[in-house]
């Protein structure tokens, strides 16, 4: 059982879940791919796995720190956002309390359906970057939102 699973509500279920556009993984394939650039340096073989050992590992280590165990939930009466997978930092936003959902997208994000999904509480802002399919993000907060005010 995940740790969004065993941490809702009596009655809450999970309605939707945000997951980020692979494109946040651009900067490590570059870097992947400069590895497969060092084959052709004209030096030794072994320096050469050496060097290319070390570019792919610095690669992995980028990409599971931007990853780094990211969860967008949307439940019957709470947005959560968790990170993290050693050390974890979740954030737990009542629906009841959300005021907008604001949705931003680039050129690109919207060549490639993502964006940048900004939900405002009060004073506050929420910012949840780079998510895949980001109206549908908007959308199901707005349905959740309306389903509680409807019940009240």
């Amino acid at each position: 059982m995940g740790y969004i699973q065993s941490h809702l509500m009596t009655g809450e279920k999970v309605v939707y879940e945000a997951k980020q556009d692979s494109i946040i993984y651009t900067g490590p394939f570059l870097v992947a791919l400069l590895a497969i650039g060092a084959i052709f340096l004209p030096f030794e073989p072994l320096v050469i796995v050496c060097i290319c050992a070390v570019i792919l590992i610095i690669a992995l280590a980028w990409a599971c720190s931007i990853y780094g165990g990211r969860q967008y939930v949307v439940t019957t009466h709470r947005l959560i956002f968790k990170r993290g997978i050693i050390n974890r930092n979740s954030f737990e936003l009542l629906l009841s309390k959300c005021e907008g959902v604001q949705v931003e997208q680039s050129i690109l994000g919207r060549l490639l359906n993502y964006g940048t999904v900004n939900v405002t509480t009060g004073e506050a802002t929420n910012k949840y970057k780079y998510i895949s399919r980001p109206l549908t993000f908007s959308t199901k907060i707005h349905e959740q939102i309306y389903n509680l005010k409807k019940t009240e």
